[in-house]
């Protein structure tokens, strides 16, 4: 019988995981003896908070990273088939989203191995709660174009989707170019649309800012290189950007007589 592929929260930044993590994901990450892991170093940094250093030492770790072939995933999930519990543990909150792994969890549902999300912090929700832009209809977007171009055709594209559908529009940015996204924001969306920066959420350095674009565009926020979770929604009343482009007329496909 297989084992059971768990996958484990941690905490986003260097908080407590006693007090971060439900009692119910510490107790079953300290149950396994099998780590997958993005990072070795720091896994072992998080382990070592949850289950004893004589534990920890006769732990099986092995790396899953975005540069991971994708052959390789059959001889990560080889102790699995053979009956062993796995823990799948992300740098940062929660693994699968944004985030390397799920290419692993789609391959062990192939095999008939059992997947266990469980609960912990996730940056997506927890900007979603905060924003005050809804979360009735929301989706997430991955990472933007770097290059300002494609930022700016990104945003109006992403802006125009929320206001056809009345979505909120998540999306990350790398921590370096967070002040360029939030600028970026302000310049390009429609002065009425809802923008918001969700700054180290689930940190002490936890800043939340949103406002209207216009209001972004006079008094930008600049948390400086930290990392953000964004978020965009476009006011209702924009014409401009739901008026739909007039029908094109048929050709007919009836001869002439």
């Amino acid at each position: 019988m297989s084992g059971t592929l768990y996958l484990v929260p941690v905490p986003i930044g260097d908080g407590d995981p006693l007090d971060e993590l439900p009692p119910k994901t510490i107790r079953l990450a300290a149950s396994v003896s099998y780590f997958i892991v993005e990072n070795i170093r720091s896994a072992r940094r998080f382990l070592s908070k949850v289950i004893n250093q004589d534990a920890l030492d006769m732990s099986a770790m092995v790396e899953l990273s975005e540069h991971t072939p994708e052959e390789a995933l059959a001889g990560i999930l080889a102790p699995l088939r053979a009956g062993t519990d796995a823990a799948l543990i992300s740098e940062a909150g929660c693994p699968c989203v944004a985030d390397p792994g799920f290419n692993l969890v789609a391959q062990a549902h192939t095999l008939g191995i059992r997947v266990v999300p469980l609960t912990g912090p996730s940056s997506i929700l927890l900007a979603v709660m905060a924003s005050g832009l809804g979360g009735q209809r929301f989706s997430f977007n991955g990472y933007l174009p770097a290059d300002p171009a494609g930022r700016a055709s990104a945003l109006a594209r992403l802006e125009a989707r929320s206001a056809q559908e009345g979505s909120t529009e998540l999306f990350i940015e790398t921590p370096y170019r967070t002040d360029a996204m939030i600028k970026s924001m302000g310049v390009s969306l429609q002065a009425d649309s809802l923008v918001c920066a969700a700054v180290s959420i689930s940190t002490p350095l936890e800043s939340i800012y949103s406002a209207n674009a216009s209001r972004w565009k006079k008094n930008p926020p600049a948390p400086g290189k930290q990392p953000a979770v964004f978020a965009l929604k476009a006011s209702p009343c924009s014409k401009k950007l739901t008026k739909k482009p007039p029908a094109q007329p048929h050709a007919s496909t009836r001869g002439n007589n």
